[in-house]
């Protein structure tokens, strides 16, 4: 009987065969590390695509209002007084169906009805998170702007019969999970008399 030693290279390969324990706790806790890192990065991009989601739909609504808002008369259609020298009209959404936003619809076929339930709709048709502790808003204000800079001593009893301009301001107002405050605001001036 010849007694000769097996093959180191035959040695090698049967050991290198496996992963030690060591290898194998390292490679995941690695991998964990880097999920860990993964779902961060895709909760963060939801957060994201859905802040701008409704940044855009509450970039509408303001948008909308403000068209509606961009005429002649304007304080006419809120029901404000030639006599007034500013007005606001809020409509406040509590819960996702129209009959959560208030003031609710106006009745009537005349152009201030019309109007002001067309505003209505605007934010109750809107998809903005709202609820009793979280409302979403919708503010339209309006103010008669004197002929001159107050600062030279202009007139400050300018109504909006007898302003040349009137401010208007779109305030759209939401909360975003419970605790972040979000607002559009757009706003412009309306010229009364060609210049």
């Amino acid at each position: 009987m010849n007694r000769t030693s097996p093959d180191p290279g035959t040695r090698r390969r049967r050991g290198a065969a496996g992963f030690s324990l060591a290898e194998v706790l390292v490679a995941v806790a690695l991998l964990g590390v880097i999920l860990l890192a993964l779902m961060g990065l895709i909760s963060s991009g939801v957060h994201r695509a859905y802040s701008g989601k409704k940044m855009t739909e509450a970039t509408v609504v303001a948008q909308a209002a403000m068209e509606r808002a961009n005429v002649y008369s304007a304080w006419e259609l809120l029901g404000a007084d030639e006599d007034d020298k500013e007005f606001d009209l809020t409509w406040t959404k509590t819960g996702p169906t129209p009959g959560d936003t208030t003031p609710g619809e106006v009745a009537g076929t005349t152009a201030d009805a019309i109007e002001q339930t067309a505003w209505y709709k605007l934010l109750a048709d809107a998809d903005l998170p709202a609820s009793d502790a979280f409302p979403a808003t919708l503010t339209i204000s309006m103010k008669a702007m004197p002929e001159d800079d107050p600062a030279t001593g202009a007139d400050e009893s300018t109504t909006f019969e007898t302003a040349t301009m009137v401010r208007v301001v779109v305030d759209v107002n939401w909360t975003e999970w419970g605790s972040r405050a979000r607002q559009v605001r757009l706003q412009t001036l309306n010229l009364r008399t060609t210049p």
